[in-house]
C-alpha cells in the first residue's frame, strides 16, 4: 500500500507543476540538487504571491 502512496505523491507533484506551467523535470532536478547538498532552499509547489 505504501508504494501506491509514493506513486500518488509523485503524480500530484507532476500535476501541480503542469497546472502552474512549470517544468516537471526542472522541479525534480532542483529538488534532487537541494537534497544532495542538504540545502534549506528546496523548491516549493506553493504559489508565490
Amino acid at each position: 500500500m505504501e508504494r501506491f502512496q509514493h506513486t500518488a505523491n509523485l503524480l500530484t507533484v507532476v500535476q501541480t507543476c503542469r497546472r502552474q506551467g512549470r517544468s516537471v523535470i526542472d522541479f525534480f532536478a532542483q529538488a534532487l540538487l537541494a537534497d544532495s547538498i542538504n540545502s534549506q532552499s528546496r523548491p516549493s509547489l506553493l504559489p508565490q504571491f
